[in-house]
């Protein structure tokens, strides 16, 4: 039998992207915790759903000061919809990068969160489509701790997914979801669907994608009255 010689990217490029609306009261927090990452192959690429506070200010600081790591894709397009902003990120991704990462505007992430994720996408031949998710904390408005495992609050559900449960709920929140390009060209939108981390889920199990489970958190996932959604909300 020919052996394949698979060639792996040690060094691949990652793409946050962030949807923001009225995101003001945390935005510098998490963006904060985005430029202080330990990997430094990053860009972050944020669309705004017509905030009007004062998140884009924030946003402009923030590519001002960092103009080769932050772009604003400022199209004065309005969703009304953080699924929809998602996907439109999605649309307008970078085809240069070699994984996507979603970000909320509230949360806080580790500093070794995309080192992590990179460690093990290196394991996984790229050409595939790959979906790496992990487990997070939660905290409230203030950063109190309130759970140390997002997992354990839901009975372990993010090692036992399946084509079968995955029609009933999503243990997965988006901030928490990483897909490689090869899942990307895949997805796209659907006006039926409940939210876009449920529906990127249930796509990625739909093409058989490699399921990467990261058993600890890699962020902080915050808990407060203008969630969309959140633990309570599940």
């Amino acid at each position: 039998m020919k052996k394949i010689n698979i060639k792996y990217n040690k060094n691949p490029k990652v793409q946050i992207l962030l949807a923001t609306y009225n995101g003001e009261k945390f935005l510098r927090e998490q963006l904060d915790s985005i430029v202080n990452q330990e990997y430094r192959l990053w860009e972050l690429l944020i669309h705004d759903d017509g905030s009007f506070d004062n998140t884009i200010s924030i946003l402009n600081e923030y590519q001002n000061n960092y103009p080769k790591k932050v772009n604003l894709l400022n199209d004065q397009k309005i969703f009304s919809s953080a699924s929809r902003n998602f996907f439109h990120l999605i649309e307008n991704r970078s085809k240069k990068a070699n994984l996507y990462s979603f970000c909320d505007q509230d949360d806080i992430w580790h500093r070794n969160k995309l080192d992590l994720i990179i460690e093990r996408y290196n394991s996984k031949e790229a050409q595939k489509p790959v979906l790496i998710y992990s487990d997070l904390s939660l905290i409230d408005a203030s950063g109190k701790l309130l759970a140390k495992s997002h997992d354990k609050l839901i009975n372990f559900q993010k090692s036992f997914i399946t084509k079968e449960n995955s029609l009933y709920y999503n243990p997965v929140p988006g901030c928490a979801m990483t897909i490689n390009s090869a899942l990307a060209d895949k997805i796209s939108y659907c006006k039926y669907m409940v939210m876009h981390d449920w529906w990127i889920l249930l796509s990625a199990v739909h093409f058989k994608t490699t399921l990467i489970y990261i058993k600890f958190p890699l962020l902080k996932y915050r808990q407060h009255s203008e969630n969309v959604l959140g633990y309570k909300k599940i």
